[in-house]
């Protein structure tokens, strides 16, 4: 009898130890997945998003701080020029980009997250160029085009049939591009969105009364997101975008909106470079 009881009792205590173990294990491995820092790419595009005071800010940055205070994930968050903050989201574990203009040849290239905010697209040149004339996109082919390298506005003008060097010319700066408009030496127009200028031309010292729209790409309204690179964990992708529909529900994202798109509040905010 006294046998069988220590058996017993040798029984229980495997059982018991091979159970902490298991938690000891376990436990750690669900701290680090729900606490891990998540890396952040974005470029330079006010109002959207832009360095001021030695930190990022923009109402894109606003919605994503917003955002990441109601996850259990700590945030790195990086700026740089595009062409290398999107090949970085495309690469680099647990990273994520924003504001990222979701298209059908992107679909396929990241795990995406909810829509910023809708935006169209349109050439831009300078008021005194009266000589440009624009009907349709392939009128644009008969003029120089700058737009920004890997862009969703360089993707739609390789798309449509534009050649580089010839009637489109990629660069790396955003500001380049209204500078060398400016000047009108090397282009004729700029493919971008007309809140974006605006605010591009105010954070340079530009003024952006200099600027015309001599066509609107109607066609296709572009919806901003937050996506994440494609090794990233779903669970972490559908966190964020529990923590996006918060923010709705609650008036946050609301009240984001209205501060920076009210271009009085952004001037009070803008700091120039």
């Amino acid at each position: 009898m006294e046998e069988k009881s220590t058996m017993t009792c040798l029984r229980v205590y495997k059982y018991c130890y091979h159970l902490l173990v298991l938690l000891f294990i376990a436990t750690p491995t669900y701290c680090l997945e729900r606490g891990q820092e998540l890396t952040l790419v974005t470029e330079h595009r006010p109002p959207y998003q832009f360095m001021k005071d030695g930190k990022i800010t923009g109402f894109s940055t606003q919605l994503v701080n917003a955002m990441f205070k109601r996850t259990s994930y700590k945030t790195n968050m990086l700026i740089y020029p595009w062409s290398r903050a999107y090949n970085i989201a495309l690469k680099k574990d647990n990273t994520c980009i924003y504001a990222i203009g979701r298209t059908p040849e992107r679909e396929k290239s990241f795990k995406w997250t909810q829509a910023f905010i809708t935006t169209n697209f349109a050439f831009i040149g300078l008021k005194s160029s009266t000589d440009i004339k624009l009907n349709t996109i392939e009128d644009a082919k008969g003029y120089r085009v700058a737009v920004l390298r890997d862009d969703v506005t360089h993707q739609l003008l390789v798309k449509r049939g534009f050649i580089e060097n010839k009637n489109m010319f990629v660069v790396n700066n955003p500001s380049s591009m209204l500078k060398l408009l400016q000047s009108r030496n090397l282009i004729d127009l700029i493919l971008t969105d007309k809140i974006s200028l605006k605010y591009r031309a105010e954070f340079h010292n530009i003024n952006p009364h200099l600027f015309i729209e001599f066509l609107k790409l109607d066609e296709n309204p572009l919806d901003f997101y937050l996506a994440c690179s494609l090794s990233t964990d779903q669970a972490i992708v559908d966190d964020i975008i529990n923590a996006f529909e918060q923010i709705k529900k609650m008036g946050e994202y609301d009240k984001i909106m209205k501060l920076w798109f009210d271009p009085d509040a952004f001037k009070a905010t803008l700091a120039q470079p």
